[in-house]
């Protein structure tokens, strides 16, 4: 026995060896390469001020202006995709589609392994590219854009494939000899329409879904960040190329409304989603209609954050502070309503105040280094908007301790930057509690219990993401699961989406459907019903009794009743007597 061990051991050892050299053997390695940014990207690049930054230009209604919000210095002119243009791009994809289909996953996979590579070795590239066209810092670049698409084409490498392989199903006792599966085919050319917030992840994210499962995409990027989407296109293009695959099976397109409309009425496509408001999204669905269209719809939250007086505070204020800030709050998962138990409001309100106040605003790639937290937004238009909801907030009781407008920047006059806002005191009855503000202000609201911070939580219509801090978990458990939203957090904020293998979407006015995990793979597939004869001399009969023409209908009708009977009484000697009367039925 002595003697054996040592040869036991060294199999087993040998065995798991050769099974890592073989698999690595069959994977198939990224390959590098290598693609030039824009030359506006670079820190300090110097361009025309705009007098008036806008998206549109005079005369040219087929042009899109596209500038830096933080600065208003013009990055040059994109031409709208036409409905011709887009027509042929959709074309080409779907005839690129029908090869790639094929491809196998490990073939998938190599491409998911090559671009995240290249994701991986130029961040700051990325992160500047996403900077300049949305005036966001490099922190918020580096959180909001390149970790959480590493994230997604990670997770989408190592289980995609274990997501979408047959998934074999039990056939029941009636069925025993079938094998009965479901299979996730492709469905062919899928669309997304995403918001302007985070233009690298959001146009590549649905990329990288949709490669995967084995399907063409053709992405509708917002108006807004035109001008980075042509490198976003070339980045996922050239990963397909290097690996042997059709750029053409993705397509990203600009332009306005009427190019959405062009998109989601178009036969060509077989499924969508779309990224932005319940307006928008109810004028998507009502398209998606005329051929009826699968949609998933992610429409924005309010979400709310539950703080009891017991939450470790260390923790919470830090993790609540970027909640708001990141991104100038430009999220749609951001935290934009602070709910705080009585007893911990005062001192959470004071914190708060020393904490907005010294948020600095800027144009991070212009600015001297150390000198901005909070970058600038991207629609200036809206100003009006949130300057409204700050001022009713006001006239019905709330205290607005910083900010509370537009923000005038000395070195950066043409920028759009919006006051770091705090605002508490705030009640049900003001707008600011049932409006997606999407820009920095801090809502704080005093709740009583438990009973009461739950009503204040479902005051309003959207339900997408939440967070609830207290130091009883079984209490921060019970009332997270009690929260009506797609998305809950206990002691933490917007984790569930680093988390990949969870889906992310919310319910009521916030949309349906999911992307992301399991869930959001499987939804980009036909979900295929699938059954085989378990053994090849067993098929399935028609007894004479019942063949067509059936002679005798109500003998046809009790041998019916009597297979029911057989197959799905509660009791084997219920099946048993009911075989005996199919027996006897039969003669």
């Amino acid at each position: 026995m002595d003697q054996a061990l040592p040869v036991v051991i060294a199999v087993v050892v040998g065995g798991v060896v050769l099974y890592a050299v073989l698999r690595r053997a069959s994977t198939l390695r990224a390959i590098p390469f290598e693609l030039k940014p824009p030359a506006e990207s670079q820190p300090g690049w110097q361009g025309e001020e705009l007098a008036q930054p806008g998206i549109h230009v005079a005369g040219h209604p087929e042009l899109i202006q596209c500038f830096d919000p933080a600065t208003g210095r013009a990055l040059g002119q994109v031409r709208a995709t036409t409905a011709a243009e887009l027509e042929a791009r959709m074309q080409r994809a779907r005839q690129a589609q029908t090869r790639w289909a094929q491809t196998s996953f490990e073939q998938r996979r190599q491409v998911l392994r090559t671009l995240h590579a290249f994701v991986l070795a130029h961040q700051r590239e990325i992160c500047q590219v996403a900077s300049r066209d949305s005036g966001k810092t490099l922190v918020d670049a580096t959180l909001g854009e390149v970790l959480t698409t590493a994230a997604r084409l990670q997770w989408t490498i190592q289980n995609g494939e274990a997501v979408l392989r047959d998934d074999a199903r039990a056939p029941g006792f009636m069925m025993a000899y079938k094998r009965a599966k479901v299979v996730y085919q492709p469905r062919g050319l899928v669309a997304a329409l995403v918001s302007w917030n985070y233009p690298f992840h959001n146009a590549v994210g649905p990329a990288v879904s949709a490669l995967f499962a084995g399907n063409a995409v053709v992405v509708k990027a917002s108006e807004h960040v035109a001008w980075s989407m042509p490198y976003w296109e070339q980045m996922v293009r050239r990963a397909l190329n290097v690996c042997g695959h059709d750029p053409e099976l993705v397509q990203f397109v600009a332009g306005f409304a009427d190019l959405g409309r062009a998109v989601t009425t178009s036969p060509l496509v077989d499924h969508i989603t779309f990224i932005g408001s319940p307006e928008v999204g109810r004028l998507v669905m009502r398209a998606a209609s005329e051929h009826l269209t699968p949609v998933t719809l992610e429409l924005g939250g309010k979400d709310c954050a539950l703080v009891f007086a017991d939450a470790d505070m260390r923790q919470c204020v830090p993790v609540l502070m970027r909640a708001v800030v990141q991104n100038a709050s430009q999220n749609c998962i951001g935290i934009e309503r602070i709910l705080v138990q009585q007893p911990a409001y005062d001192a959470f309100v004071a914190e708060m105040t020393r904490r907005m106040r010294a948020v600095r605003v800027g144009a991070i790639l212009d600015d001297a280094p150390g000198s901005v937290d909070c970058g600038a937004m991207v629609l200036g238009a809206d100003f009006d908007r949130l300057e409204a909801l700050v001022a009713d907030a006001v006239a019905k009781g709330a205290r607005c301790l910083v900010g509370g407008s537009r923000y005038a920047h000395p070195r950066h006059p043409r920028g759009q930057y919006f006051s770091p806002t705090l605002l508490v005191d705030v009640t049900p009855d003001m707008d600011i509690t049932r409006s997606e503000t999407f820009g920095p202000i801090m809502v704080v609201m005093k709740f009583a219990d438990e009973a009461d911070a739950l009503a204040l939580a479902h005051a309003s219509p959207y339900a997408l993401g939440s967070s609830v801090f207290s130091a009883d978990r079984a209490r921060a458990r019970r009332v997270a699961l009690a929260l009506r939203a797609g998305m809950t957090n206990v002691n933490d904020f917007g984790v569930n989406y680093i988390c990949q293998a969870l889906p992310f979407g919310g319910v009521g006015i916030s949309g349906f459907g999911r992307f992301a995990g399991p869930e959001g793979l499987r939804a980009l597939c036909v979900e295929k019903a699938f059954t085989e004869d378990r053994f090849p001399f067993v098929k399935t009969p028609i007894p004479p009794i019942v063949d067509y023409p059936i002679q005798d209908s109500e003998k046809g009708y009790a041998f019916t009743q009597q297979i029911v009977a057989f197959a799905y009484s509660d009791s084997w000697w219920d099946s048993i007597k009911a075989a005996l009367r199919l027996a006897k039925i039969s003669l």
